[in-house]
């Protein structure tokens, strides 16, 4: 006896299969093989001659730490290109469990649970070589699960033997690839579709319902990670095409007004010509998209050392005060750029005789001597300090 579908059942099965398409466009894995088994933690990628800085790729929802930054053609450009632009960097990349539907069983960790083992994952590895520098490759949902463990690297106390503050400490650069920071185009209807696929295979909403446009855990992320941004050089890379998912449907997923940060003045805004999937795939080193990822890497690497020396000599000053040690003014702070002096300055003695008389007793003083000068704003406060400290100069 032949069972005639009614009508609810043929429109389940049509969605069902719509979303099934639509899930396997939008993972960012390779089409042209079957789902490999999941491969979570780190993998190097390339160990680096005598490196002297960590590349680190973490991809993004429904991501594999090496299909998803691998082309159609197999080209995968952290193992196979970056290394012979970079020979002096190790580059690794992250695995974390953030399918949104499977077969067998889908994750139930947050965006907080995800950020915590990454971070407790990269300070494992890197216990022999914490001061190494880092710079971060992050990819979609990715960036999202960077922010939130840098965050947590950050509001560790400088008392705590725990290397997660050095995570931060050592981090130059992030390099975000179109990354929802705002939310992204697209999750409700992904959202719909794993209602009606939950009929048929594990799904999980957990992650995904944050990525939603209204998200207040996006709102919450990008407060607390605009100030730890502030010393950090950031690149903003947004997909130029829409990305497509089935009989001719498409979706620009994270369009340029959302994949950036707003307020973060000092990043840079780059446009990469792929979509939200190709974003981070490349087959060739002239590629024009590579040239561009490595341009940036090229700048951020070359100061690296240098950067991150100056930051350690902080962060070991903060840590020996925190613990109570003793150490010179000059082993806790680094000296920053004087303030020049305006040719508008107009000098005024007897303030200047006033920071001279504290700040240069005639007889040795019992503690450091310190000044401070108050006033309406526009006053000439900074003016006058800069011209005592040029005049007094050692």
């Amino acid at each position: 006896m032949i069972h005639l579908l009614s009508y609810k059942e043929v429109l389940t099965l049509i969605c069902a299969i719509i979303g099934l398409a639509i899930a396997f466009n939008l993972n960012c894995r390779r089409k042209s093989k079957p789902k490999r088994q999941k491969k979570l933690g780190f993998i190097e990628l390339f160990a680096g001659r005598d490196p002297i800085v960590d590349i680190i790729a973490i991809h993004g929802l429904d991501g594999h730490r090496e299909q998803s930054w691998t082309a159609e053609d197999g080209t995968m450009w952290l193992k196979d290109l970056l290394p012979g632009d970079f020979p002096n960097a190790r580059i690794l990349s992250y695995g974390y469990d953030a399918d949104t539907r499977s077969f067998a069983h889908t994750s139930t960790q947050t965006i907080l649970h995800h950020a915590d083992a990454f971070v407790q994952d990269l300070s494992r590895r890197r216990r022999s070589d914490h001061k190494r520098p880092i710079i971060f490759l992050a990819h979609s949902l990715g960036g999202v699960i960077l922010k939130k463990a840098l965050v947590l690297c950050h509001i560790e106390g400088f008392e705590t033997n725990q290397n997660i503050r050095g995570i931060y400490t050592s981090t130059v650069a992030v390099l975000f690839f179109g990354t929802p920071h705002s939310g992204a185009n697209g999750v409700q209807l992904a959202e719909w579709m794993g209602r009606v696929l939950s009929v048929y295979m594990h799904t999980n909403n957990r992650v995904l319902k944050d990525l939603n446009r209204d998200s207040s855990e996006l709102e919450d992320i990008q407060r607390l990670y605009l100030p730890v941004s502030k010393r950090l050089n950031t690149v903003f890379f947004y997909e130029e095409y829409r990305t497509a998912i089935i009989g001719g449907m498409t979706e620009l997923i994270v369009p340029r007004h959302l994949a950036v940060i707003q307020g973060d003045s000092d990043a840079r805004v780059v446009v990469l010509h792929a979509d939200h999937c190709d974003i981070v795939k490349y087959t060739k080193k002239d590629d024009d998209n590579y040239q561009k990822v490595v341009d940036y890497l090229r700048e951020f690497v070359d100061k690296a050392t240098e950067t991150v020396e100056e930051n350690w000599a902080r962060e070991d000053g903060h840590r020996s005060v925190a613990k109570g040690e003793s150490r010179s003014i000059q082993q806790t702070t680094l000296a920053k750029p004087l303030i020049a002096v305006s040719r508008n300055y107009v000098h005024r003695q007897h303030i200047y005789d006033f920071l001279t008389e504290r700040l240069l007793p005639s007889t040795p003083p019992k503690q450091q001597p310190r000044c401070i000068l108050h006033g309406l704003g526009g006053g000439g406060k900074t003016q006058a300090a800069a011209f005592w400290i040029e005049e007094n100069k050692a």
